[in-house]
């Protein structure tokens, strides 16, 4: 019933798969698009978000960085310390720009907003505020020029645009090219405040002149931040143009390219003091107009992100409400659908489950008692739903379920014909057997030359081979074997009976066999079924080795183990043949190479024997054979057909005889086997 409920649980989910696949499969695209336009809409938002947290303070903190590095440059370019106090103040005006800075973009609203690429960068800018306190005590202790000076504020700078520019990774192509823009613009305000640092600190000097490195970084900044900012102004929009075209056609924004202009013809030589007074008049308030117009140009792209964010909003939610509610009718449709044809095609299951589980066996078991089956009674027609194609299939499944019965009958009865094919047969050769061992007991009665003597003991032997065969063929047609004992017999002599039985019987040798002897009726059974096993050990470990059987009372009868040191079994293999062993199946024809298996387990079937197989610690393979205790019928009993002679003392292994088969005479002795 297990299995019953096992396929009619799988068929309906393999049912509702069918049905429900395609509708989650648009179920999980519409939500992969609303999850993209919601991170596109959120995106906007939390770029506001960012502007605010991050930008703002941001901005105050490069300006700080700034002064502070424009007065460092001056301080050590000038031979007194005059410029001291410039510095503090700088430093001051910078620590507590930064403690903003930070306080602002660490709080949790900042760094929910930010996406993986400014919050990345925001830890490289902290790294490089971290190394501030070192550029200054380089600036402290003069061990570094103006260059250098410089050099050191610009990595910082830099790090706070390049944070600038991770918050404008937005999945919109205008509001990140406006972004971009905007970074390039404040990039070339930066590189203004670079030049201006280097004139400063030229002019703090004596000789009021750049140094060659000077003059090269001041010409490089110049064209850097011309490029830049002619690239923003191509790239700026019609609500930022306004402002930042302000900006190009000042007045002051012209005479610093003159400036810039003139000091480059100039050269590194030439002095920088006529140039001043118009440097100073320019730079001062040209620095003031380019931070205003970042931040109103900021402003603005700012405040443009947000309608933009409404309007995807409310497309997103009127889709999504549209859309689930368009998917959750189709899997309602689909689920009501789905139960009424389940109804259906397990109506069809129980059908063919009732076939399999029910009627065809209760055929066969009748077949196999001798009653006539009435192949209409049992194969009612299936009835189940009303669809036109569950129908056809309920019909097919009707002349299947005939089909089904008709060949069981005729299986049934060629089973029949074969095992009684088997039973003619064998019982035929063990009459002929029969009057052989007679013949050749009598031959051995009669024989005195030895040689001829142990021709006719391999022969009688392999006779005795031969009807252990003949009765292989009784047990697999489903009878009892012709031999049979009246009164108890030894198990030692039923180990030697069995040991006689097989091909290679020199190479077993019997441990110990604990005195008892067993029901006379099982005799038979129990010698073939211990004969199997000892020439599957004998078969499967190598000439050499030897097979050890051993036999002693246990608690729940007489136990009889036979070892092997051959090539052995994995688990796979151990635990299919003790399936097999437990549970015989029925006997195939095509699996003719496991008849031995096949036979220990209908004999063991038979009588309730437990066989059992492991892994034996040698390497090879360990069968325990646990008899019953009903089986059992003292200590004692007659020997297998008469005395044994020259048996050993009960603490010694005995080896096997020659081919043993009792005949009222000793046979000659082996050399005892090795233990």
């Amino acid at each position: 019933m297990a299995s019953s409920k096992h396929s009619a649980r799988s068929l309906r989910l393999r049912l509702l798969a069918l049905l429900l696949v395609p509708l989650l499969s648009l179920a999980v695209l519409w939500a992969f698009a609303a999850y993209l336009t919601t991170r596109d809409a959120l995106g906007k938002y939390e770029a506001s978000t960012t502007y605010e947290k991050v930008a703002v303070p941001g901005t105050a903190l490069a300006t700080a960085l700034e002064q502070e590095r424009l007065s460092a440059a001056v301080l050590v370019s000038t031979t007194g310390g005059g410029e001291r106090g410039g510095v503090t103040t700088a430093r001051a005006s910078t620590d507590a720009a930064q403690a903003a800075f930070r306080r602002s973009a660490l709080s949790g609203d900042a760094r929910r907003a930010m996406n993986g690429t400014t919050r990345q960068r925001l830890g490289g800018l902290l790294t490089q505020l971290d190394g501030l306190a070192g550029v200054r005590a380089k600036v402290d202790a003069g061990s570094v020029d103006a260059v250098g000076v410089i050099n050191d504020y610009d990595a910082v700078v830099d790090a706070v645009l390049h944070l600038f520019g991770g918050m404008v990774l937005i999945n919109d192509p205008d509001i990140y090219r406006q972004g971009t823009a905007l970074i390039s613009v404040s990039t070339a305000g930066d590189f203004m405040m670079r030049e201006n640092a280097l004139v400063t600190a030229a002019l703090a000097t004596r000789a009021k002149r750049f140094t060659g490195a000077e003059y090269a970084m001041f010409t490089r900044n110049a064209a850097n931040g011309r490029y830049l900012f002619d690239s923003a102004m191509a790239e700026v929009g019609p609500s930022l143009r306004g402002p930042l075209q302000e900006l190009a056609g000042s007045a002051e924004l012209g005479t610093l390219r003159s400036l810039e202009d003139a000091i480059v013809a100039d050269g590194a030589r030439a002095s920088l003091a006529p140039r001043e007074r118009d440097w100073r008049a320019t730079v001062t308030p040209l620095t003031a107009t380019w931070t205003q117009t970042a931040d109103r140009t900021g402003a603005i792209l700012t405040d443009e992100t947000k309608p933009i964010g409404d309007r995807i909003m409310f497309m997103l939610f009127a889709a999504a409400g549209f859309g689930l509610l368009a998917v959750v009718c189709s899997i309602v449709v689909s689920v009501l659908f789905g139960r009424s044809l389940a109804r259906e095609l397990t109506g069809l299951q129980r059908a063919a489950l009732d076939l399999a589980e029910e009627r065809l066996p209760r055929v066969i078991r009748r077949l196999r008692a001798g009653e006539k089956v009435d192949v209409e009674a049992e194969v009612p027609p299936v009835r189940a739903g009303r669809s036109r194609e569950v129908v056809m299939v309920a019909e097919a499944l009707t002349t299947l379920q005939r089909t089904a019965v008709q060949a069981a009958i005729v299986e049934a009865r060629l089973r029949q014909g074969i095992n009684q094919v088997f039973l003619n047969l064998a019982w035929r050769s063990q009459s002929l057997l029969h009057r052989q061992l007679t013949m050749l007991d009598t031959m051995e009665r009669q024989a005195s030359d030895p040689d001829a003597l142990e021709g006719l003991f391999a022969l009688d032997h392999l006779t005795t081979r031969m009807r252990r065969h003949a009765e292989g063929l009784v047990i697999l047609s489903g009878a009892a074997p012709a031999r049979g004992w009246h009164n108890p017999v030894a198990v030692r002599d039923i180990l030697r009976a069995a040991i006689a039985e097989v091909e290679d019987y020199t190479r077993v040798v019997v441990e110990a066999a604990a005195p008892a002897a067993l029901d006379g009726s099982v005799v038979a059974d129990i010698t073939h079924l211990l004969a199997e096993l000892i020439e599957n050990a004998t078969v499967f470990s190598p000439p050499p080795t030897q097979v050890h059987v051993r036999g002693e009372l246990a608690v729940r009868g007489y136990a009889v183990e036979i070892e092997d040191r051959g090539i052995g079994m994995n688990e796979a293999e151990l635990a299919d043949a003790n399936h097999r062993l437990a549970y015989p199946p029925e006997f195939d024809l095509a699996d003719s190479d496991r008849l031995g298996l096949f036979i220990v387990g209908r004999l063991a079937e038979r009588h309730g024997i437990e066989v059992r197989l492991t892994a034996s610690p040698y390497g090879g393979a360990r069968s325990v054979v646990l008899i019953p205790l009903d089986f059992i019928a003292g200590d004692d009993g007659s020997d297998y057909e008469q005395a044994w002679h020259d048996e050993p003392s009960d603490d010694a292994a005995w080896p096997a005889t020659p081919p043993w088969r009792p005949r009222g005479r000793a046979m000659p002795p082996l050399p005892a086997a090795a233990g």
